[in-house]
């Protein structure tokens, strides 16, 4: 219990996000279908978790030679010496990028991520996935090093120049709510939180999805309001906030799916004004920002 209140803040703040105001301002057409965009559902029983049993053939061992790359650079300092720098900050549902901006300038290398991702579980930085990133035109012809239709490239207009963008793929090297390539793994706040993430399993339905992002987000500590900003000061939970944050973990960890609806539901309801506006804040904008060109019609499918 004193993990939990020690960990888990209960003020949410606007977060340095991977997609601006700037490129949000871009598309509001789609600003009311973020959900549609936080990742389809995958099977919870052969895409939930390494080795990702359902992918085809040639995309585990990928995932598995991805791995023996890596091997080595499960630390901060151990990504900094070859090269990786943290950049962005902690974003909910991502982490930390680390990024290697030489590997970023060679297109997609399959056995040579050019991002390392890091979260904080039990208290250290873990290296839970890795991304692959270059910078093309929208309508890139570089294809996806990996065969599965779940992966996808998504983009970032506003890290490239004129007529290009940022085209990005996430791989994750631990369990995943939607999946080995999903834009957002809505079980990183959780782990963090030192919470048992929901079952994969729940995912599947809308409502029980909505849920799980929401609380997943609203997991999410006290950040800078900006860059060189301090964060805001983290407030002691309440009594029935810590007993909350108890229930969830317990129902989740028991895989009790009608007990830990209600905990959610008991948690949502007890979030300030604020803090729901900051979930929402954080869930619109980061959803947005797992769109392609395409999807955002900026160019044609």
């Amino acid at each position: 219990m004193a993990r939990i209140a020690s960990i888990i803040g209960v003020t949410m703040a606007v977060v340095g996000i991977i997609a601006p105001r700037s490129a949000l301002s871009q598309t509001p057409d789609h600003a009311d279908q973020g959900h549609s965009h936080g990742g389809e559902a995958v099977s919870c029983t052969t895409l939930a978790s390494p080795p990702w049993s359902g992918l085809p053939e040639t995309d585990r061992l990928q995932f598995a030679a991805l791995q023996r790359t890596v091997s080595g650079l499960e630390t901060p300092e151990a990504a900094r010496a070859a090269g990786f720098n943290p950049a962005l900050g902690d974003i909910p549902g991502m982490g930390v990028h680390y990024v290697n901006s030489a590997r970023s300038r060679d297109g997609v290398q399959p056995g040579a991520p050019d991002h390392l991702l890091f979260v904080e579980i039990d208290g250290r930085e873990r290296l839970v996935g890795a991304a692959y990133a270059f910078v093309d035109v929208p309508a890139t012809e570089v294809p996806i090093p990996f065969q599965s239709d779940l992966a996808k490239w998504h983009d970032h207009p506003e890290f490239a120049g004129p007529d290009q963008t940022l085209h990005m793929l996430h791989t994750w090297f631990i369990p995943s709510s939607n999946g080995p390539f999903a834009g957002l793994n809505f079980w990183l706040p959780y782990l963090t939180a030192g919470i048992a993430p929901p079952s994969s399993c729940w995912m599947a339905d809308e409502a029980d999805a909505d849920r799980i992002r929401n609380v997943s987000f609203a997991l999410v500590p006290p950040r800078a309001l900006g860059r060189g900003q301090p964060a805001p000061p983290a407030t002691e939970p309440s009594a029935e906030r810590v007993e909350i944050l108890a229930a969830l973990d317990f129902a989740a960890r028991a895989v009790d799916h009608d007990t830990w609806v209600a905990a959610a539901d008991r948690f949502l309801a007890d979030l300030t004004t604020f803090e729901s506006t900051r979930v929402e804040f954080m869930l619109r904008r980061l959803m947005a920002a797992q769109m392609s060109s395409a999807e955002r019609g900026g160019v044609p499918n």
